[in-house]
Parts: C-alpha cells; sequence; structure tokens
C-alpha cells in the first residue's frame, strides 16, 4: 500500500515545517540579544536562517520579560517612512507619523511593555540593501543606521539580522553601524545525527530508514536542511526505500528546482558584487590538499565588484553557506579547507571526449577527485572501542551515481543484493553505447575479483568499464600489491596510466576477453580516502 501523500509530513518548500529539530546555539544567541546585544546571522540559502529566527524567537519568550519580535520579511512600502510604521505597527505604537526608531522605542517604553526587553529579529536582511528609490540610496542604508544607534541609547533593545552576501553589502558599500558592533553567528549545516532525528517519522510509521539511506542522504545534500528536507519529502512517497534511489531523487532536483540551485549560488557568489567567494570555491574544489595564503589573496584580487572581501571574509561566507570545512584556524598559512560532499559540489561540466571510454576516465577522475576532497564526509564512528570506519559501497556507488547524473549520463542502478553488488550502468545521451562501473572498498567481500565481476556484465553495447577502489588505509605499496593481488592472477594485459597531481594512487588500464569472445577493457582506479578531522 502506498503512502498517503497528504499525510506527507515533510515540505522542503515550507519555512515552518512539520518536523523540525532544535538548532545549535539558539540558547547562546537568545542570553546575548537579552541582554541589548545585536548580531548578524550569516548563512547560504537553504540552511534555516527563517526557521533558526522562530526557535530563537520561542526561546527568548521563555526569558522574562523579554519580549521579541519576528519581522520575516521588508514591507511592501519599501521606503525609510515605511520601515519606520512597520516597526511601530508590529509594537502597537500608536504614532501619527514617527520621525525615527528612537521616538518608536521610546514610545513603546513608556506603553503598557514599560520595563520590557525588546529583541528585533529581522530576516532577508539582505532585501532591506537591494531595493529603493536607487540602487545608490536603499532604505535600508538609513533605517539601520537608525536603529543602531537607538539600541545604543537603550540598553533594553537587541537587534539580529539575518542574511548572505548581502551583509556584505551593508557593511563595505551601505557604510552599516550595525554591522561595526554586531557579532557575527552562523549556523551549520545538518550533521548525521541531526539527519537522522529528522527521520523519525519513518520508525514511528514502522518503515524506518535504514543506515545506509540515511548516510546517502547527508552526501548527497551535505546537510543542507532544505536539500535533507526534500529527500525525505520525496522517500516518504516510496513504500520501500532503497540506497539506490537516492542519487536520482537528488539529480531529479536539480530539473525541478534549478531555480533554487541558482538562487543558492547567488546567496554567495553574485558576481555583480564580488568574483572573491567564486574564485576561491573553484580554488578550494580543485585542491588536493591544504591551500598557501599566497593563492587564496590572489584569488580575492577582483577587479570588478564592489566589495571589498578579504580571505577571512570569503571562508566565513562560504563555510555559513555550508560549502567547506575549515580544519584548524583560518589564520593559517597554508589553510586546511575541505569542500563538504554534497551535490551542490559535485562538478557540473562533462568531458568533452567523444569516444565513450575517454569520457568516462575523464569524468571519473573529476568525480573521484571531489571525493577524495571531501574525505572526511565518507567515515562514521566505529563500534564502541574502535575507530572511524568507512560508508558502505553502496554509499560510495550513490554518491558517484549522482555525481555522473549531474554530468549528464543517463545513470542505472541495481538495488543492493545479496552479494552486495553496487554497480552503475551508463548511457551518454542517445547513444547506445553503455558502461559500467564497479566500486570496491579495499579488503571488504570479493574485491579480488572485481575485474571479473565488471567482465560479467559485458555485453553487446558496453563499451567501457571501470573499477573503483577503495581505501582509508596507509598503504605506500598499494600499487604493487593491487597488480600483485588483483590483476596479475588473472593474467590480464594491464598498463599503468597515473597522473602524479592527481589525488588518486594509481590507474591501471587493463584488457581482458570474455568466454564468449568479447574484447574487455577496465580502468581500474586506486583511491584513498583520507580521514581528515
Amino acid at each position: 500500500m502506498l503512502p498517503d501523500p497528504s499525510m506527507n509530513p515533510y515540505d522542503w518548500r515550507r519555512h515552518r515545517p512539520q518536523v523540525e529539530i532544535a538548532r545549535l546555539g539558539v540558547e547562546e544567541v537568545a542570553a546575548d540579544l537579552s541582554r541589548g546585544g545585536s548580531g548578524v546571522l550569516l548563512a547560504g540559502r537553504g540552511l534555516g536562517k527563517s526557521v533558526f529566527l522562530r526557535q530563537l524567537r520561542a526561546e527568548l519568550e521563555r526569558h522574562p520579560g523579554v519580549r521579541p519580535v519576528l519581522l520575516p520579511a521588508p514591507p511592501a512600502e519599501l521606503t525609510v517612512r515605511g520601515l519606520i510604521r512597520e516597526l511601530a505597527r508590529r509594537l502597537g505604537v500608536d504614532l501619527e507619523e514617527p520621525s525615527g526608531t528612537h521616538e518608536v522605542i521610546e514610545a513603546w517604553l513608556d506603553g503598557p511593555d514599560v520595563g520590557q526587553r525588546l529583541v528585533l529579529l529581522y530576516d532577508e536582511f539582505d532585501r532591506y540593501g537591494r531595493s529603493g528609490s536607487s540602487p545608490a540610496d536603499p532604505p535600508g542604508r538609513d533605517f539601520f543606521n537608525n536603529l543602531e544607534l537607538t539600541r545604543r541609547d537603550f540598553s533594553e533593545l537587541g537587534i539580529l539580522a539575518a542574511g548572505s552576501i548581502g551583509v556584505f553589502v551593508f557593511r563595505d558599500s551601505l557604510g552599516s553601524s550595525l554591522l561595526a558592533r554586531a557579532k557575527r553567528i552562523r549556523i551549520r549545516p545538518f550533521d548525521p545525527g541531526q539527519i537522522e532525528r529528522l527521520a523519525r517519522p519513518f520508525a514511528e510509521q514502522g518503515r524506518p530508514l535504514s543506515s545506509e539511506i540515511l548516510e546517502a542522504v547527508y552526501l548527497a545534500s551535505g546537510g543542507n536542511p532544505a536539500l535533507v528536507t526534500y529527500g525525505f519529502e520525496s522517500l516518504w512517497l516510496r513504500p520501500a526505500a532503497d540506497v539506490s534511489e537516492i542519487a536520482e531523487i537528488y539529480a531529479r532536483f536539480k530539473s525541478e528546482y534549478g531555480e533554487f540551485l541558482s538562487d543558492f549560488r547567488l546567496s554567495f557568489s553574485d558576481p555583480a558584487l564580488s568574483e572573491a567567494p567564486q574564485r576561491i570555491w573553484e580554488l578550494v574544489q580543485s585542491s588536493s590538499g591544504p591551500i598557501c595564503r599566497a593563492d587564496l589573496k590572489e584569488a580575492c584580487v577582483s577587479p570588478n565588484g564592489i566589495l571589498r572581501l578579504d580571505v577571512a571574509d570569503v571562508l566565513d561566507l562560504l563555510e555559513a553557506s555550508g560549502l567547506i570545512r575549515i580544519v584548524g584556524s583560518a589564520d593559517a598559512d597554508p589553510v586546511t579547507v575541505r569542500p563538504i560532499a554534497s551535490m551542490l559540489s559535485l562538478p557540473r561540466s562533462p568531458s568533452a571526449a567523444p569516444a565513450l571510454g575517454d569520457r568516462l576516465r575523464s569524468d571519473l577522475t573529476s568525480l573521484l577527485a571531489r571525493l577524495h576532497a571531501s574525505g572526511a564526509d565518507f567515515f562514521r564512528p566505529g563500534a564502541p572501542g574502535e575507530g572511524k570506519r568507512l560508508v558502505p559501497e553502496s554509499v560510495f556507488s550513490t554518491f558517484l551515481s549522482l555525481g555522473f547524473d549531474l554530468l549528464g549520463y543517463q545513470v542505472q542502478r541495481e538495488a543492493q543484493s545479496a552479494a552486495g553488488r553496487t554497480d552503475l550502468r551508463l548511457r551518454w545521451n542517445s547513444s547506445e553505447e553503455r558502461a559500467v562501473v564497479e566500486v570496491k572498498i579495499w579488503g571488504r567481500a570479493d574485491y579480488r575479483r572485481a575485474h571479473r565481476q565488471v567482465e560479467s556484465y559485458w555485453s553487446e553495447g558496453v563499451a567501457a568499464g571501470a573499477v573503483v577502489m577503495i581505501t582509508d588505509a596507509e598503504l605506500a605499496d598499494w600499487p604493487e600489491v593491487y597488480r600483485a593481488t588483483c590483476l596479475d592472477p588473472l593474467g590480464l594485459a594491464c598498463e599503468p596510466d597515473h597522473d602524479p597531481s592527481s589525488p588518486i594512487r594509481a590507474r591501471f588500464r587493463c584488457a581482458s576477453t570474455t568466454a564468449d569472445g568479447m574484447a574487455v577493457r577496465v580502468d581500474h582506479f586506486l583511491v584513498r580516502v583520507p580521514r581528515g578531522r
């Protein structure tokens, strides 16, 4: 029996989700604001700024003598006068034509709420800096400057504004005095534990999601709350979910909700404002290790745009967007910064190679480089007393399947069988030629016969194949051991084909013949996934 769509507790498009989990940092921020502090909440699209603000309001309501007021968006009359009127209306202050925020707050303090503290929570902060009578004179400039001066005069007033790259517009272009004294606050993407808690309705319905599905959702979404919720919304409609479906679900998101992805990119990297975030993001994605500060500074030199972003600003913005993870200090040289594994960090430009085999090699190399860069995301806590462990092969296959789909391949996944088969079958555009990819973890199951497994998939129309062998162990002579263990005993004709600058430890191009005489060519990729921290 199919689940009832009307009973689906997940709706990724709503700011008021039915299923909600507590966000970290709410109590600390509430305590600061209730004492008359100010802050700016920096977060990218889909990270849950609106949910955080609603939870923050609820927390502040539990503080005796504190009245929080949430302003979810600018009013229709986006002028300084309109903003002052909206503030008075929200506070219930009856002033015919208030001259400024000072008069409004003073009137509120003299009213029924005398003796209380007021906290104003402004969502959609970016929009206050982009509209108005002229682009050079948006209403937010004078309004928030006026509001900050009022805050300094009244210890009973706290202010928080939530936005993304527009926060730096207020700082660099509009000269906001609010930001000069505001504490910068960031919210994090969901971690695996939070995603598991968000999935509880499945268990309550008697159909809990497997750990593999939860891990695949985490790696596909990067923990972006909107994307996690989208995945669960889609899975809810399926009577029996399988990990093989996760890549298909998130690949469909790209075609159905491309505007969200465009808005997401603009939330951290608007070329009209600065090219630096996109440059540093590309640098992080292409790096196979720590990045020297000189390279980061060079990427920040932007001849266009109006923002004066330095390395610290851009790293803060990318981290607040849920795209990167900084290990250690952001002031170090070099800086250890890694992309967070997700559909948002997978490559979008496929190889232009005409032959399927060459295209497969190039695109798989690109995908594995991204997997290596985000290596720490592919580990989970082991059993008590044990260290971290790699996610299962099926989860690695899901990540690669999503990557191929986003590159334009038609991808077919087989559900995991008792033997653990998790191969990918790929087709390019309308071509009848196909490729097959097998993912194995070194030392597990039938890893020694991975080549024979790909060979067993060979049929008319299959033109290319690949084996991806993964390990987390430090094996200095792994290429030699792999050849001696997995290739030579099969009598394969093998040719090493390795780029020393690539994070892929080794690659072998191997040829064999099936029992019915078909020529088989399989590329073997050896990838060590770094644990990181």
